[in-house]
């Protein structure tokens, strides 16, 4: 139960009174396209949302996570709502009206364990019960199956709808959408291909304009695009509080006697020492799996993942204590890890999150072949460590996922650090460059904190060059290179206020040159409280709905305005180009001291 939030609550009548309501309301407001209602089309469409609501119902109200791997646990068993925050207003999502009232279209962002995706189960179920509107949630990693030029999201609805014993024809589907009966909950847009993003970004921003009157939630990552997004309002993720970190620890079916002892620590020290970890749901999980063997708390992301591992491998069983379960394809902790590690490392690069067991198999075989270890195994013995012992995966259905996507993230990464600084370069620039859209992951962010030198050396130094190269080429000119790696600036909202973004012309050069500016952690190069973008827009063009050209705003004379005025822009350049120089400096530095040590020997 969740603050007077229980699925059990949604009683039969409460689903029938919904589907007749919304019914009626549909129908009534269908009158325009068939004058001859029967009293039996209006029975089947009121039994169509009742069928429908009554069997997701079911579906959405369990989840098995990383704890919870075998056997789905009902949410409101566990889940405590994340706050979500708005120009400085947190707002409340225990009621999915408190969403609703901010507007038609949200976007929410959060980094990745914060629990997005159980938000919105629950936003599903709560709908039901405070809302007169018919809940559809959509897990938009489903589209990567599917050819770009047949992506239809209104088809895909009405087939996910179906799927969970929605009879109605889908020409009243599409009628009932110009009604605004819905609220459409759009689940992990970042989980998207990159190939695919585009196309995906276009039918979401169509069907919203299509059908104004509908309620619409997307969740992702947190990505600059979001700011393009005219009309969205983007509300952030909060953190868990103490008071809801202690509760989430309480709710959590575990060992009592070490579930016991953590709490204590939680609310005696370790929430004010480790905010940054345990105030994510993920994290403070994984806190607890490792509690009972770990020496100390990790200080890094990365460390939380391989002390998880490491505890799921040794232990096996994180409901029961020290209860151990046999590795059946009997390969050793680092053996076991290294398989692991490149089929993360494969499925990451091929934008994989779900699998069929023949995929998984597949790429465990793959393993093998390519002598990732020496030892041999069977590959089905493995799959079912992986899943029943290890936990990494969770078998639903058919399919396979990854327990958290970040695992997936990690492991890849771990694989990574083993390619030489060439192999690096290369495979990293080109994936770099092929990612045409965006970069959705923690990937980077993860090979950076394992391999930081290395990374700079391998990741951000070619970029760099390239760009330098083109730049002195070019004497130095930022009317030249800028127009290169953006196309033009607009006005976009964070929140409900407006703020100044680039639109990216070459998401290579951009990307190198974020990544450059957050490890220079410059604070010129962040968007300033008085936003120049937006000024410019505002006295020179009047307007701040359309996005104006590097080549209208050099030919209008205005593109030295940005300079003179260090616009953010313009900043994030020169630091990057910074960067580069004292990166030279120092390589040389470090060659002289060597040939003066080699010398001395």
């Amino acid at each position: 139960m969740l603050n007077g939030i229980d699925t059990n609550k949604i009683k039969a009548d409460v689903i029938t009174d919904l589907a007749k309501s919304v019914a009626n309301l549909v129908l009534k407001k269908m009158k325009d396209y068939f004058i001859d209602v029967q009293n039996r089309e209006e029975i089947d469409l009121g039994h169509a949302f009742e069928e429908y609501l009554n069997y997701s119902k079911e579906i959405q109200c369990k989840i098995k996570t990383l704890l919870y791997r075998h056997t789905p646990k009902k949410i409101y068993s566990f889940y405590e709502c994340i706050g979500l925050k708005c120009d400085g207003k947190i707002i409340d999502t225990c009621d999915v009206n408190n969403i609703l009232n901010v507007g038609h279209k949200i976007i929410v962002t959060g980094t990745g364990g914060i629990g997005k995706s159980v938000m919105m189960k629950h936003l599903f179920l709560n709908c039901m019960e405070k809302v007169k509107l018919i809940p559809i949630l959509i897990e938009l990693r489903g589209l990567n199956d599917i050819n770009e030029k047949d992506i239809d999201l209104v088809e895909y609805m009405y087939q996910v709808m179906n799927r969970y014993k929605f009879k109605l024809d889908k020409k009243y589907f599409e009628y009932s959408l110009e009604t605004g009966c819905y609220l459409i909950l759009l689940d992990g847009f970042d989980e998207v291909k990159n190939g695919l993003s585009e196309k995906v970004t276009k039918c979401i921003l169509d069907l919203c304009d299509k059908y104004p009157d509908n309620y619409y939630v997307t969740t992702s990552r947190p990505l600059d695009e979001f700011v393009g997004w005219n009309g969205f309002t983007e509300l952030q993720s909060m953190t868990l509080s103490k008071k809801q970190a202690l509760s989430l620890i309480k709710k959590l079916e575990y060992d009592e006697n070490i579930k016991n002892k953590f709490y204590i620590e939680l609310d005696k020290k370790l929430y004010k020492k480790y905010q940054t970890f345990v105030s994510n749901p993920l994290l403070l999980t994984i806190m607890l799996l490792t509690f009972e063997n770990r020496i100390s708390v990790p200080d890094k992301l990365n460390d939380f993942y391989e002390q998880a591992f490491t505890t799921l491998f040794h232990t096996h069983d994180a409901s029961k204590g020290g209860y151990k379960r046999d590795i059946s394809c009997r390969l050793g902790y680092e053996d076991f890890k290294a398989v692991f590690s490149y089929f993360c490392f494969k499925s990451f690069f091929n934008s994989e999150y779900e699998f069929s067991e023949d995929k998984i198999i597949y790429y465990i075989s793959t393993a093998k072949s390519k002598k990732i270890i020496t030892a041999n195994f069977d590959s089905s013995s493995y799959l079912k460590d992986l899943t029943n012992s290890v936990c990494m995966l969770i078998h639903e259905g058919l399919d396979y996922r990854f327990s958290h996507r970040s695992f997936q993230e990690y492991f890849a990464a771990l694989y990574t650090v083993q390619l030489d600084d060439d192999q690096q370069k290369r495979f990293l620039s080109a994936w770099l460059k092929e990612n045409t859209f965006r970069i959705t992951t923690n990937y980077l962010d993860m090979l950076y904190e394992l391999q930081q030198s290395r990374f700079i050396k391998n990741v951000l130094y070619p970029g760099l060059i390239e760009l330098r190269n083109f730049y002195e080429e070019n004497d130095k000119s930022n009317e030249i290179v800028i127009p290169m790696i953006y196309s033009s600036i607009g006005v976009g909202n964070e929140g409900r206020k407006l703020i100044g973004c680039a639109a990216i012309k070459n998401s290579y050069y951009a990307e190198i040159i974020n990544r450059t500016c957050k490890i220079a952690q410059s604070d010129k190069c962040s968007r300033n409280e008085e936003d120049f973008i937006v000024k410019l827009l505002q006295d020179k063009y009047r307007n701040t709905n359309t996005d104006i050209s590097f080549e209208k705003l050099i030919n209008d004379g205005l593109f030295s305005e940005l300079e003179k005025n260090s616009c953010w822009i313009i900043e994030r350049f020169k630091t990057a180009m910074e960067f580069v120089s004292n990166y030279d400096t120092l390589s040389i530095g470090r060659k002289k001291k060597f040939s003066s040590m080699l010398d001395e020997l």
